[in-house]
């Protein structure tokens, strides 16, 4: 594990030419993370006001999503294991050609450092995914 605090987390920023509210509101349904977190969700259900994620390891995490549309942000809150919580902070930004997405991601407690590294990396995909269904208009 990191010993270093601060690289223990990993942020990405992409610009997506697109309404600033209608990618918070994209981000902020559940039902969309297959859709652009190809890496991580594999399928989506909703339990009432939480969302169980189903990974590609077959790992099965309830997911609470907070959104803030005064601030922009979408947050999601992880419990992976009994007792464990992780989060993902994301944020929308207004700027001149669309919005500005940035995604915080924390390395959980007990998280070999090649799987985090892997993670970023997928964050990376999941990103140009994210910004091409916001930008393409897809009959799909």
């Amino acid at each position: 594990m990191r010993s270093d605090i601060l690289s223990t987390h990993d942020t990405q920023t992409i610009e997506i030419e697109a309404d600033p509210a209608r990618v918070q509101t994209f981000m902020a349904d559940g039902a969309n993370l297959p859709r652009w977190a190809i890496g991580f969700a594999k399928d989506v259900r909703s339990s009432g006001e939480q969302w169980i994620v189903t990974t590609g390891s077959g790992d099965r995490i309830p997911t609470d999503i907070v959104t803030n549309p005064a601030t922009g942000t979408v947050d999601f809150v992880m419990a992976p294991a009994p007792g464990i919580t992780t989060t993902a902070w994301t944020r929308v930004v207004a700027v001149d050609r669309g919005a500005l997405f940035t995604f915080t991601q924390a390395q959980p407690t007990g998280m070999p450092d090649d799987m985090f590294a892997a993670q970023v990396r997928a964050l990376s995909h999941e990103l140009v995914a994210l910004k091409a269904l916001l930008e393409v208009e897809c009959p799909l």
